[in-house]
């Protein structure tokens, strides 16, 4: 197996094979993604954007990696590479472990995944990968709006002034803005926090997902406010990673886990909700997802993960597991 860096002259190829891998997207869909994602490779990073694996004369898959630095809530910046989709063509899987250490080589980056599938899930935790999350709070705006806050102000980007953040905190925003996601600012008792969401959809409902915050304790704190504003752009539900296994204490919120857990090289971090230049802003969400689903059967494991980016080669079934745990003891 051979890998090249998905540069701009991959970009056709790139498609094909996220469009092969992940048809819940179109291929314009991809074709828009990916022409974001060099975008933003090629401005401050080497204008990388992940692998593509051929063997003999032909592509037989893509592991897409966006670069980004993570540096609002940390002490000192520092790169971290978001693995947005992996999908290998099948009669392949045997060479997932080997195509993601091969990957995954350089040990001072910090790799993450936020939306891997159920069966991705075991295959990162073998490789080093540890869970930070457990499912995500879901809030409705209607109802969490009647939460009171005092001393909170939500501050669109627009309209922040001179001063109110720092240069880079301002920065971080423009970029989030400039890529459509929702990008504010949001003042408690005196302090101003930089907090960047996107949208998402749960039956046909749109919502938004939290993708940098200072932590839970500030989106409890904000959630009125931040509903009411909310509300006022048609969003209908909240959403933020969570380790507990309930509510949050905000009305009509509920827990669910129907949203894979994100996963990291790195041990347990500071408390901050940080998934700034990762899939969730470059790649939009599924036009249609449930808000609940049935419990699957356990013997139904090959069922792919709904939310999300979905691994479209890999399942839970017990062949492909022998496969891949095969795969774990080739060398790099």
């Amino acid at each position: 197996m051979k890998l090249r860096q998905i540069l701009r002259a991959d970009a056709n190829a790139a498609v094909s094979l996220l469009s092969e891998g992940f048809p819940v997207h179109s291929r314009q869909t991809w074709q828009q993604s990916v022409r974001r994602l060099l975008d933003h490779a090629e401005h401050g990073w080497d204008g990388s954007i992940g692998h593509i694996a051929s063997e003999g004369d032909g592509d037989i898959g893509i592991g897409l990696a966006i670069p980004g630095m993570r540096s609002a809530y940390e002490p000192k910046p520092r790169k971290v590479v978001n693995l947005a989709a992996f999908y290998l063509r099948p009669g392949n899987e045997w060479m997932t472990t080997l195509f993601l250490r091969r990957m995954m080589k350089d040990a001072s980056i910090e790799y993450v995944d936020v939306t891997a599938s159920t069966a991705m899930r075991e295959v990162n935790r073998r490789l080093g990968f540890t869970d930070r999350s457990h499912g995500v709070v879901v809030a409705p705006t209607p109802l969490a709006a009647l939460r009171p806050a005092r001393g909170v102000r939500i501050i669109p980007f627009e309209k922040l002034t001179n001063g109110m953040l720092s240069p880079e905190h301002r920065s971080l925003l423009e970029h989030h803005a400039h890529l459509q996601a929702i990008a504010l600012a949001v003042e408690v008792d005196g302090t101003v926090h930089p907090l960047i969401l996107v949208k998402t959809r749960r039956r046909r409902l749109v919502g938004a997902r939290v993708v940098l915050a200072r932590d839970t304790d500030l989106i409890h704190r904000i959630a009125g406010p931040l509903s009411r504003h909310l509300l006022g752009s048609g969003i209908l539900f909240l959403e933020f990673d969570s380790t507990a296994l309930s509510g949050a204490g905000i009305p009509g919120s509920v827990f669910v886990t129907d949203v894979a857990p994100v996963q990291s090289t790195w041990g347990p971090g500071i408390g901050a909700i940080d998934h700034t230049f990762s899939e969730l802003v470059f790649i939009p969400p599924p036009a249609n997802r449930p808000l609940f689903e049935w419990p699957r059967r356990r013997g139904n494991s090959a069922l792919p993960f709904r939310f999300g980016l979905v691994d479209a080669s890999i399942t839970a079934a017990p062949t492909t597991s022998a496969i891949l745990s095969l795969a774990e003891m080739l060398p790099v």
